[in-house]
């Protein structure tokens, strides 16, 4: 059946997938990729939908992508821009429109009075992993969700519901706020626990970037790994899709195994634009971890782990280094447990992070 469906689609003729009501037409791999709807009804809930699939090359194992929509926009408006620039790094992009699209029929469930992270639109964005997963050539286990300003409450919303469903996740120009309707609330953002990085403009009018810093908060004290860019002198519209924002969404994607740390293609081969040091994964751990970190041009590299006296337990790297995304793992086979603290030092450049040991 699936061989049959992706014939169909190499042809460019609508095919039904193996997901009752779902029907893909075009190409996924097409310079504007296919177009799908999905109507059924499930649980008693009524789904009306419709949206957009690209698919770079490739048969099987491919990560994907969830991109969500803000408001006065749709999936050929954001959406499709967004997909083509993330299909380029190697990623299967599929959006939905949501109860705030603009200019086409924005379906069920939900209506427009159910704007941004209402349960209505987590559905929606919930039914598009069921696609992938109907697809028969995405991996399950990397699959990314992305949003900006309302597609960023439904985002974040999504993955705080469904952590489980996601690898890693980001968002631009959003943030908490439990008293306005269509942002997300402080229980749903809670639930998220996968590797979360989020942007925002410190000129924005239209969602204050204390809603963004409030996320952080949040995230910071669940112990949630996130990492949030303050873009001084950006207004709500610049983030939206901005090179610098993309480039650092692209290096989370790496750094947390979204993506290989080198692909086939030129977007992924190019070196990441500042020096970064991620969280390490997992954490807490045990025996071993790894620790991701990026450098933008040849530097020499160190990268040493200290426990809580501030001795050198360990020494990965000292040395010279390419541009690029880099992994190195320690094994803590003969540490003790507790809290131990890794730090790098490259260029000007140096950072530390905690990150605990447990037997």
């Amino acid at each position: 059946m699936v061989a049959l469906a992706l014939l169909f689609i190499s042809r460019g003729i609508a095919s039904s997938g193996t997901l009752h009501g779902f029907v893909l037409t075009g190409n996924p791999a097409s310079t504007n990729g296919a177009t799908w709807t999905y109507r059924d009804t499930v649980g008693g809930v009524i789904y009306d939908l419709e949206g957009i699939l690209l698919k770079p090359a490739g048969t099987s194992g491919l990560p994907a992508v969830v991109i969500s929509h803000g408001h006065d926009n749709n999936v050929n408006t954001y959406s499709i821009n967004i997909a083509r620039t993330m299909r380029a790094w190697g990623l299967v992009c599929i959006a939905t429109n949501y109860t705030h699209a603009a200019g086409v029929p924005t379906g069920s469930p939900g209506d427009s009075t159910q704007p941004g992270a209402s349960m209505p639109n987590i559905l929606r964005a919930r039914k598009c992993v069921e696609i992938l997963d109907s697809l028969g050539y995405v991996d399950t286990t990397r699959i990314a969700a992305h949003g900006n300003s309302m597609g960023a409450f439904v985002t974040a919303a999504f993955v705080g519901t469904y952590p489980h469903l996601f690898r890693v996740a980001s968002q631009s120009a959003g943030g908490v706020n439990d008293y306005r309707l269509a942002w997300t609330k402080s229980p749903q953002a809670s639930g998220i626990t996968v590797p979360y990085q989020h942007h925002h403009g410190d000129a924005d009018t239209t969602v204050p970037i204390a809603d963004d810093y409030r996320l952080d908060s949040i995230l910071a004290a669940k112990g949630t790994i996130d990492q949030f860019y303050v873009y001084p002198g950006y207004s709500h519209v610049m983030m939206t899709f901005d090179s610098t924002m993309l480039t650092r969404v692209h290096t989370w994607y790496i750094t947390y195994r979204l993506l290989p740390a080198t692909g086939t293609d030129d977007a992924s081969e190019a070196p990441p634009a500042d020096y970064s040091l991620a969280q390490n994964y997992p954490n807490p751990f045990n025996p071993a971890t790894t620790i991701a970190y990026g450098i933008p041009r040849t530097t020499h590299v160190r990268l040493r782990v200290f426990d809580v006296l501030g001795r050198n337990v360990a020494t990965l790297v000292d040395g010279i280094e390419p541009p690029g995304m880099h992994e190195s793992t320690l094994d803590a086979a003969r540490l003790a447990s507790g809290v131990y603290y890794y730090r790098i030092e490259a260029g000007t450049f140096a950072e530390s992070k905690r990150m605990v040991l447990v037997r």
